[in-house]
């Protein structure tokens, strides 16, 4: 282990230790009741002296507790029944969450089809908590685009990790341009495709776990298992997220250990030997101490069939005979594409006192599986010369060519954290740390055939710790705040390993990068009356990057063309620092026509930092670090609810100047710089509605929508033909219509048996994956309908199937000229889960 690891490891500890010694009051044993002695005061402070005695989150919306008197409270209460007492004859009840936490809300008629079901597929958005403004906040008071998704919905569109989202969610997209399926990035309203998915890059959206920051697109594949729930801020979030928010913030939440031992464990069989198996169980092991385990395996799947070199097999280019090794002939493998993963996690939540948890968890993972690789349309003769590119390629997608079978090895593990302690009734603190290490090796051809133009093989060694402490008020008085300050370093060793035909060559680029960003945040909300809310937030960033490395052409036979292909010496070497800061800030104004519709507009700035180029330094030129681009926002948003719909629309525009993407520099050589300027135009809307309902069935509808209109707006390059053919293009990842329409029925077949049913539409319209793109670099459109049905059976156990694609629709992730990833074909599925 090297000395900078040392340090970060000992960091962490030292976090810890400080969030310990934060306070060191006497253990308190856990209470059944507590006592409260309340004289009569507003509400939004009895609610926060409650919460504070108690050590339960009440989250009461200013907007519907101020200016009312909560009454006198004194004697010995549960918490349900000194909410009650102290909401009596107000119009608003406590709603109680999974986690826990009570949500202060309009007392509502409407009661669920079945009180034993814990889903909250349909949960109205006014019940619905979000994190998305760094505490627990009903979504319905977020003036910002928020999806969510929650534990059922996460089952039912197959997520099991961040690129799982694509086709869950409207507005987003995956790339995965020049980098194979495991180096890709993710798109959001149109922002970040022409992103960077190298390790050391700066993704355009930041993901998140459990409010951990993860520093590079290489977490992409983190296995997400055992959710909460999964929330989408989509947009620039400067404010409260900081750097590399540009396209927004995906934020995975954990399930935490609850008081009573419960748990669940699932197993299904599916589609090409796929097998998946997910268990969790926790509960209190003492008054004080609550755990909770969770595991998950996945095997199988494969749904492509490698037909080995074909008409390459044993191939030298004429002239090179005995020189360059012949393409090698792996022989054919039906079901490639299967997983080999294996995750578990361990969570514990330790009560100081009422008000003070400490929480931590381990994690790890392990992914040993085949890596989806790219199959190529038939080409003819390219060079003049009697050679074909076609191995004997045809129009089966499923079907592909390849000198090697590529496999993968991704092993992450961490320990992140969360002190979460009410210093008095108005006053809380949180400080949340993480630690965790990745190595992955992977590879893959460029082009899709056996006899590629070039072929990688990556390692690298990723690690990162992180440090937030906040400052916040308790929510429901005239003004509500939160302040505090972030660190996160991270660093890579990266080795790229190359293999070009093209370039007649073998040549390898090891480097290293380490990274630091200091911030420091703060948000303010001011009712100022119960119809309106203005916030405004403010946060300072400082980035520094250190970038070393060399490059050399190896030239093992004796070929090498390199100079010649890229302009730049067969070995060089380089040593590089980048420096910069950035102020982003953000004003919103929300008025609430009603108790059941509010507007807001906000406006506001974001930055993602500058850095380096990696995977690939073939000249000096691409090692000089490139600027922040900046970005500026508007919206405008509407939410509507009342017992039976929910409704939101966005409308959003963003402008970006100092554009980050990949060019022909002045040598002719690929490589990643500030290339111009872009624009985004669009809308989103989604409504929610109960269609039916009686004691027996129900019915409803879920639907989602986003519209996307961006151009770039000025493109800098080598080459005049890319600037001209660049400007006034629609920027990658940014398909103009996308939406979800899903039916979700719901009755009784027996006494204790339900039966629900989901039927599920998704779009995803045409969209190019690179600058610069021709017709070979634009994916077509595409839809997916997809089933789910879950039969409760009764004593915890519930039969399910599902079929994803049940069209089989024939799709692809990207396009590369000849080359392109396919989508998976009809794949069904049954399994039973059990909960205890």
């Amino acid at each position: 282990m090297t000395s900078s690891r040392c340090v970060k490891k000992h960091l962490l500890a030292f976090s810890i230790c400080t969030a310990l010694s934060l306070n060191t009051a006497a253990i308190a044993a856990a209470q059944e009741s507590i006592s409260v002695e309340l004289e009569p005061a507003p509400l939004a402070s009895a609610l926060n002296q409650l919460s504070f005695k108690s050590g339960i989150v009440i989250i009461a919306p200013g907007r519907l507790v101020n200016n009312i008197k909560a009454p006198a409270l004194n004697g010995n209460y549960e918490i349900d029944e000194a909410l009650e007492k102290l909401l009596f004859n107000s119009g608003l009840e406590a709603v109680k969450q999974t986690n826990g936490a009570f949500v202060i809300k309009k007392r509502g008629l409407q009661t669920p089809l079945n009180p034993k079901d814990t889903s909250d597929t349909d949960t109205p958005i006014d019940e619905i908590v979000v994190s998305a403004t760094k505490r627990d906040t009903n979504l319905m008071d977020v003036s910002a685009a928020v999806s969510v998704l929650n534990t059922q919905q996460i089952q039912d569109a197959g997520v099991t990790d961040f690129k799982g989202l694509v086709d869950a969610l409207p507005g987003i997209s995956i790339n995965s341009a020049f980098g194979g399926a495991n180096n890709s990035f993710i798109t959001i309203r149109g922002i970040g495709g022409a992103d960077d998915y190298k390790p050391n890059g700066n993704p355009s959206v930041a993901l998140h776990v459990d409010g951990i920051y993860q520093t590079s697109n290489a977490y992409l594949g983190m296995p997400l298992f055992d959710l909460e729930r999964i929330e989408v801020l989509k947009g620039p979030q400067g404010t409260l997220y900081g750097r590399n928010t540009t396209a927004g913030v995906i934020n995975a939440i954990t399930k935490r250990p609850t008081e009573e031992f419960e748990g669940y464990a699932s197993v299904e069989y599916g589609s090409y030997e796929y097998t998946q198996g997910e268990a969790a169980f926790g509960g209190s092991a003492s008054d004080n101490l609550k755990v909770r385990i969770a595991t998950k395996f996945e095997q199988g799947g494969g749904y492509m069939d490698g037909k080995g070199a074909g008409l390459f097999a044993g191939y030298v280019p004429e002239g090179f005979e005995g020189v360059i090794p012949a393409v090698n002939d792996p022989g054919e493998r039906d079901g490639f594409g299967d997983k080999d993963l294996f995750a578990f996690r361990a969570t514990g939540v330790y009560s100081f006192q009422a008000n003070t948890d400490l929480t931590l968890r381990y994690f790890m993972s392990s992914d040993n599986g085949d890596t989806l690789q790219y199959d190529r349309i038939a080409l003819e003769n390219e060079t003049g010369s009697g050679i074909s590119r076609n191995a004997g390629e045809n129009d089966d997608p499923y079907a592909f060519y390849s000198d090697e079978y590529y496999r993968h090895t991704i092993d992450i593990e961490g320990i992140n954290g969360e002190l979460a302690h009410q210093i008095d009734a108005d006053l809380n603190v949180n400080v949340l740390f993480g630690y965790q290490e990745s190595e992955r090796a992977m590879g893959g051809n460029g082009d899709g055939t056996s006899f590629p133009r070039y072929k990688y093989a990556f390692d690298e060694t990723l690690d990162q710790s992180s440090l937030e402490v906040r400052f916040s008020d308790s929510q429901g008085g005239d003004i509500d705040w939160i302040a505090g300050v972030f660190y996160v370093s991270d660093s890579v060793d990266f080795v790229s390993d190359w293999t070009s035909f093209a370039v007649r060559s073998q040549y390898t680029s090891p480097y290293s990068q380490t990274r630091n960003s200091f911030a420091t945040f703060a948000n303010i909300d001011w009712f100022v009356s119960n119809d309106l809310k203005l916030s405004a937030g403010i946060r300072y960033t400082q980035d520094t990057a250190k970038f070393s490395g060399y490059n050399q052409d190896l030239d093992p036979w004796g070929t090498s063309i390199y100079e010649d292909v890229f302009n730049s010496p067969g070995l060089f070497s380089w040593d590089r620092d980048f420096d910069d800061n950035n102020v982003s800030g953000k004003l919103t104004a929300q008025y609430y026509l009603s108790d059941n519709l509010n507007i807001f507009a906000s406006i506001g700035n974001g930055y993602r930092a500058g850095g380096f180029d990696g995977t690939s330094i073939f000249s000096l030129e691409e090692t000089e670090p490139f600027d922040s681009e900046t970005v500026d926002s508007f919206e405008l948003g509407l939410r509507y609810t009342d017992e039976t719909l929910s409704a939101s629309v966005d409308l959003f525009a963003y402008d970006f100047e100092e554009m980050q993407a990949t060019t022909r520099l002045s040598n002719d050589t690929n490589g990643r710089t500030n290339v111009g300027a872009a624009e985004v135009r669009g809308a989103e809307a989604s409504f929610n509605a109960q269609l039916f309902s009686n004691g027996n069935q129900q019915l409803t509808l879920n639907s989602s929508v986003t519209y996307l209109d961006t151009e770039i707006t000025e493109f800098s390059s080598n080459r005049v033909d890319d600037v001209q053919n660049t400007v006034g293009d629609p920027l990658p990842g940014s398909p103009e219509l996308s939406y979800s329409i899903s039916l979700n029925h719901s009755i009784f077949v027996a006494t204790n048996q339900l039966l629900s049913t989901r039927l599920t539409y998704t779009y995803h319209d045409e969209e190019t994956n690179r600058l610069n793109a021709g017709a070979g670099n634009t994916v077509p459109d595409y839809g997916l309908l997809n089933i789910n049905m879950d039969l409760e059976l009764g004593n915890g156990f519930t039969a399910f199937a599902y079929g994803r694609n049940i069209t089989d629709e024939e799709y692809f992730l990207e396009l590369n000229a000849g080359a392109r990833l396919v989508g998976a074909p009809a794949t069904y599925g049954v399994g039973v889960r059990t909960t205890f």
